[in-house]
């Protein structure tokens, strides 16, 4: 997993536990204390794994509310840091069409070609007239992260639509296929 996603998810920990839930979590799930994530370097899905899970139990939540918590700092970090990305898209159907370009920009800065692929390889997007079809398929199952993301957009620009996951690979589906559709 790229180490800038691990960013807002700890600046999300601290927010909601102060730094010595932050200290905690990362010594749960066994991640170095002085560990500082760089943007484009690539960590293990498993300590991606280990992070959520130490969260959920020293901030006492379930899985959805870490998410939802990481979605929320997330959006908040993006338009601090990419402020570009929102002023380029109308409308949270344009943002979210941009996603998989996006992700695959962060990817191209690898170094090792093969984990270049590995991470543009994860989201696609079928364009519908008032519909997206995401697939998104990761061995980090994050698509209750990708459903509070998409649903915090579609609020960020005041749209009304709604996320429906009918793919889910954590009820065994070979892929996550969210539709996003779009009521007016």
């Amino acid at each position: 997993m790229l180490g800038y996603p691990f960013r807002p998810l700890l600046q999300a920990i601290e927010a909601a536990g102060g730094a010595a839930a932050v200290g905690e979590v990362k010594r749960r799930a066994g991640v170095p204390a002085d560990r500082s994530y760089r943007m484009s370097e690539i960590y293990s899905d498993t300590e991606c794994q280990r992070v959520l899970a130490a969260a959920g139990e020293v901030l006492d939540r379930g899985p959805e509310e870490i998410c939802d918590l990481w979605a929320a700092a997330f959006l908040e970090d993006t338009q601090k840091r990419f402020p570009t990305w929102y002023a380029m898209c109308a409308d949270a159907r344009a943002l979210l069409e941009c996603h998989p370009e996006i992700h695959d920009g962060f990817a191209a800065g690898l170094a090792d070609p093969e984990a270049s692929r590995a991470v543009a390889q994860k989201f696609r997007i079928e364009k519908r007239e008032r519909e997206l079809i995401v697939h998104y398929r990761s061995p980090n199952r994050l698509c209750r992260l990708y459903r509070a993301l998409a649903q915090r957009v579609i609020d960020h620009y005041g749209d009304a639509a709604g996320v429906e996951e009918t793919q889910c690979l954590h009820r065994g589906d070979p892929e996550c296929e969210f539709h996003i559709r779009w009521t007016l």
